[in-house]
């Protein structure tokens, strides 16, 4: 009965991993591409920088599409993993998932503060929220963690997996190896954006309500309204993936190698789960 639920598991895990991963990269490269349709299409947004954050993210989140989502895909239901083939293509790989991926998270963060100064009833705030100021900003930030992802292109080589029998892509540094797992992947990617969101998208939410009482001018308040809207519905959904992608991925590290079968097969379905689902945050259209 064990082993049969295992197998059972086991394709489950297969199934989620090829079906729901498929409609999470047509639906994030379809939602991205509107996305920038938008934005670029309507004056309003042109001149925005919360909707130059947007737009930039939109961007990103393609290429995370295909690095990060199409690569697992193809090795997961074709067999075609060019990172064991290649190993340029390993390292770069991986590269390319750190810098999209954060990258997005941080033109979200952006976006909400953007957002944050946009509606504050402070004048000297208000200033700091144009479209000079993020283009800078967002080339520094850029700037920054192209340069954070230089360490995976030197530490993430092939090597042959003993327990697996055959070639993988992984980092070879133990310490790095704690780095990415702890201060990159849990932190970076799950506490931070989850503590971001809470903090300051409430406090632009606040001003949100407060722009009625305002004399501002009709059209900017409105846009105003309409981007931190699209920001906080953006944030509240990316919650709601993070959350369970990090508890999936807490339990995943806690594995050990002499784990009971049944409860191993249960964790990987669970992390397969989780970590399709945490791909939904870049791939929501704010543009609806």
């Amino acid at each position: 009965m064990s082993s049969q639920a295992i197998l059972y598991l086991t394709n489950a895990t297969q199934q989620v991993n090829i079906t729901l991963r498929s409609i999470i990269f047509a639906l994030g490269l379809t939602s991205n591409i509107l996305n920038i349709i938008v934005f670029l299409s309507l004056k309003t947004f042109r001149e925005s920088s919360c909707a130059f954050y947007l737009t930039a993210m939109s961007f990103v989140n393609i290429g995370q599409m295909f690095f990060g989502l199409l690569s697992r895909i193809l090795s997961v239901a074709w067999g075609v993993d060019w990172t064991i083939t290649y190993l340029p293509y390993c390292k770069l790989r991986y590269y390319f998932f750190q810098v999209f991926a954060i990258t997005s998270y941080t033109c979200m963060y952006l976006a909400t503060i953007d957002q944050y100064l946009a509606t504050c009833a402070r004048t000297q705030l208000q200033r700091l929220s144009n479209i000079k100021l993020a283009r800078v900003i967002f080339a520094f930030m850029f700037l920054i963690w192209i340069l954070h992802g230089i360490p995976l292109i030197i530490f993430y080589n092939q090597v042959l997996s003993v327990s697996a029998n055959q070639t993988v892509c992984r980092i070879t540094n133990p310490s790095f190896q704690r780095y990415y797992q702890y201060g990159f992947l849990l932190t970076l990617l799950g506490i931070i954006p989850v503590s971001i969101t809470v903090v300051i998208g409430t406090l632009a939410y606040r001003n949100v309500k407060q722009l009625l009482y305002r004399t501002v001018p009709l059209v900017r308040r409105e846009t105003d309204k309409q981007l931190t809207i699209m920001v906080l519905v953006q944030n509240v959904y990316n919650l709601f993936f993070i959350i369970p992608y990090v508890v999936g991925f807490l339990l995943s590290l806690n594995l050990s190698v002499d784990a009971d079968p049944l409860y191993t097969a249960q964790i990987n379905l669970t992390s397969a789960i989780t970590s399709a689902l945490y791909y939904m945050t870049f791939s929501v259209s704010n543009s609806c």
